[in-house]
């Protein structure tokens, strides 16, 4: 997959972002025997608490600020997962090119609506 078609950070998203992108992405980690469903929802439970703790705020580009390195720090926990071989290279490779996108409140916002649609067409596939 090119992770190149992922952009989350821009004032106008690709329109097929969370739908045909999204689900390229899902078939893309689809490794059903290293990226256990648990392993992934744990990454995404973590983005969305971030999202929350950011737009519950009262001035978002203030609390995002502050809590920019802690959501760049996923990329370690994504790194620290896959040494555990509880994830593989591809989810790793993914996961921290979404990480690598977000840069402003909204951008956290896209990457979090971006992972639920990944997730969801890989429960889709799971289910086959």
């Amino acid at each position: 997959m090119d992770l190149n078609r992922i952009k989350l950070n821009t004032e106008q998203l690709p329109v097929d972002i969370f739908s045909t992108v999204a689900q390229e992405a899902a078939e893309h980690i689809q490794d059903f025997k290293k990226n256990k469903p648990t392993q992934l929802r744990k990454f995404y439970d973590e983005l969305a608490m971030w999202h929350d703790k950011v737009f519950q705020a009262a001035d978002r580009a203030d609390e995002y600020q502050k809590a920019a390195p802690f959501i760049q720090m996923l990329k370690a926990k994504a790194a620290y997962a896959k040494g555990r071989d509880h994830v593989n290279e591809q989810f790793v490779g993914l996961f921290n090119h979404i990480i690598g996108e977000i840069n402003s409140a909204d951008s956290l916002k896209n990457a979090k609506l971006f992972f639920e649609a990944v997730l969801g067409f890989r429960k889709a596939h799971e289910a086959k």
